[in-house]
């Protein structure tokens, strides 16, 4: 009676304390890059605007809205991307042409997609680059998955375009880029959100049990029982008021028609590449996949290398003249 009592107590432990860890990212220090961009963004092209956004919920959400500078510096990588896009970096800025969304992965950080903005502003985008809720400068003691961060981008996308209209300005084409949990909220997003003219979902997962699962038996014990990995999710389901079994971009995928490129490292331990295999086979509407042979998932765009980033801006330029 005693072990059994001593059995159900570690059982019990083990639950709430693998549900912490799954819904609560860490907050990553800024990096001495993310500093030195913070600190002279000109010297990299960009001119930052920080604003907060204020979700449904009532969370405030840490976002920064990335332009051309008026008089960029040596801007390395925005002045490559042009060149490769046939396009100058010189001269006096032009009306953006669009409005790209940038959502980063689970653990990281706004400032982290900076170097995407990097490449589409040489496009003639503005960029709008925010922390993901418990993620960076923003609130939130949770992370759902998709379940409210859903909510959050479309909370997003209204109040930077208020703050555009405000000041006279037009979004323009609206696009969106996200990374790993950042992808698979945009690809949820997709059926209840028209606005977007393309979307570029880099190592997304299918869904969370499937992710969750991997995971656990990569990180925790490779024979871990599947029950007790479902009563992780679903006691991390209770706590923050969703249902982890419900979380599917696979499903937005199905449900959408907009243009989506997916990427992946084939690489990829966290989340493996049969995830957007699978994604890709379902999509119903325009889709592109490139798989990065020697690609994790924390270096798949870093391997791709400008011509993957060139491909991406040319995938949303395309969608532009549709």
């Amino acid at each position: 009676m005693i072990i059994a009592l001593l059995v159900l107590l570690a059982g019990l432990a083990f639950v709430w304390i693998s549900s912490s860890f799954l819904l609560t990212p860490n907050r990553q220090a800024l990096e001495p890059r993310h500093q030195s961009m913070l600190a002279q963004p000109a010297e990299y092209g960009l001119n930052l605007e920080p604003f907060r956004v204020r979700t449904d919920d009532g969370i405030g959400l840490a976002a920064v809205l990335v332009t051309r500078a008026a008089a960029p510096g040596k801007a390395e990588k925005s002045r490559r991307m042009a060149s490769l896009l046939g396009v100058s970096f010189d001269g006096p800025a032009k009306t953006p042409r669009g409005t790209a969304f940038l959502l980063h992965g689970r653990s990281g950080k706004k400032e982290d997609m900076l170097a995407v903005a990097e490449r589409f502003v040489a496009a003639d985008y503005r960029c709008l680059v925010y922390d993901a809720r418990c993620h960076g400068e923003s609130d939130g003691e949770n992370c759902t998955f998709g379940h409210a961060e859903k909510g959050d981008f479309r909370a997003v996308l209204d109040q930077t375009r208020s703050l555009l209209g405000n000041r006279g300005e037009a979004p323009g084409q609206l696009c969106a880029v996200g990374i790993s949990l950042g992808a698979s909220v945009l690809l949820q997003s997709l059926p209840d959100e028209p606005r977007l003219a393309a979307v570029v979902a880099v190592a997304p997962f299918a869904t969370l049990p499937e992710v969750v699962n991997h995971s656990a038996r990569r990180n925790i014990y490779r024979h871990i029982p599947l029950w007790l990995i479902a009563g992780t999710m679903r006691a991390g389901g209770i706590r923050a008021g969703f249902d982890p079994f419900c979380i599917s971009p696979l499903h937005g995928v199905e449900q959408s028609t907009h243009p989506i490129f997916f990427i992946h490292g084939e690489l990829d331990e966290v989340i493996p590449v049969e995830h957007t295999r699978r994604l890709h086979a379902a999509a119903a509407g325009p889709k592109k996949l490139r798989l990065i042979p020697d690609g994790t998932h924390g270096n798949v765009l870093a391997k791709g290398g400008d011509d993957l980033y060139r491909e991406m801006i040319e995938f949303c330029l395309a969608a532009s003249v549709d």
